[in-house]
């Protein structure tokens, strides 16, 4: 098997001839930006860079799937939120709310040839005509929720979940309508899968009782209105929401690394497969043998796809994300 058979088979619970390594959340590093010379943030802004730069997680470090687009920001920044976009070692951070009433959430005819959508389409169509035979694509669009904060609020939109619950759940209906849009025209143009990145309904951010009354029907409609396989993030424990993810119908989930993967797969078993979830510190500050030993682990538990757990730091050092592909290939089954 090459990388982008081995992600695909395992993506849905497939046999593989070993664990693929692959990431949703972002990564790059700033040795990859010094070798490839394309760095943030001009690259943000250049598909031929970003392709270039991203292509490199698989080149140099071994990943069988990779994200041609670096962030998950896409939509607000189009949709006309000002955004920051980072440093050499710092990815990009999104500006003031501009949905504060319900008429601003507004979905343009022309929003897939606004900027950076159109460069991150662009990017998936050249990432799967120049490699897509060789390593899986995944392309990226933000969750619902997240886009909801991004758009109106972190504060606001968490209070008003409580004061003006109608406001959210129409953004939200708005969100989906974007989202999806997006994430079939990422297929259209050659993705394999599609990464939603929904950080900000982490595992300290809503009870299973608020996640089921907002989001339940929410990402499920996401799910079914998006035409091929999903994988979702979502930070911090939500072991106590496993339920709601699944009746949601996506096809991987993307596990914090502060959850433990034995009790991940246990609890997923036949619902979804996992991708996880080696340590976003560890992978920064410590040293291959404990990458390993976090691989082997995930591996042992049943964890079909094995990545980072979340957004790795850009001073990430090439060496530790490259042992988490010599931990999988190291790998001697047990049993």
């Amino acid at each position: 098997m090459n990388s982008h058979e081995r992600f695909v088979t395992a993506l849905r619970g497939g046999c593989v001839d070993r664990t693929p390594v692959a990431h949703v959340a972002a990564l790059t590093t700033v040795e990859l930006q010094a070798s490839t010379g394309c760095a943030m943030p001009a690259v943000h802004h250049d598909p031929e860079a970003l392709v270039r730069l991203c292509w490199a997680n698989h080149e140099v470090l071994g990943l069988d799937a990779v994200t041609f687009n670096i962030n998950y920001f896409g939509e607000p920044a189009a949709l006309g939120t000002e955004m920051n976009w980072g440093t050499v070692d710092g990815y990009p951070s999104y500006g003031p709310p501009v949905w504060v009433h319900a008429e601003d959430a507004v979905v343009p005819d022309d929003l897939l040839d606004r900027a950076p959508i159109s460069t991150y389409l662009e990017a998936t169509r050249i990432a799967s005509e120049r490699h897509g035979d060789q390593v899986g694509v995944i392309a990226k669009v933000m969750g619902p929720l997240s886009m909801v904060q991004a758009m109106h609020g972190v504060d606001s939109t968490m209070m008003d979940m409580i004061q003006n619950p109608d406001l959210v759940r129409h953004f939200l209906d708005r969100a989906v309508e974007v989202l999806a849009r997006c994430a079939n025209a990422e297929l259209e143009r050659g993705a394999d899968a599609i990464a939603i990145g929904e950080g900000g309904a982490g595992g300290n951010m809503l009870s299973p009782r608020m996640h089921r009354a907002f989001l339940g029907d929410v990402h499920k409609r996401l799910i079914d209105a998006i035409d091929g396989p999903t994988v979702m993030h979502i930070c911090g424990d939500i072991t106590p929401r496993l339920d709601a993810l699944a009746a949601s119908g996506l096809t991987c989930f993307n596990f914090d690394w502060d959850i433990d993967p034995y009790l991940m797969a246990g609890r997923s078993r036949g619902l979804f497969t996992l991708m996880g979830n080696v340590s976003t510190a560890d992978l920064l500050l410590g040293e291959p043998a404990e990458i390993t030993a976090q691989v082997h682990r995930c591996i042992s538990a049943g964890v079909q796809i094995i990545s980072p757990g979340c957004a790795i730091s850009p001073r990430c050092p090439n060496r530790n994300l490259r042992a988490m592909v010599e931990a999988v290939e190291c790998w001697e089954c047990p049993f």
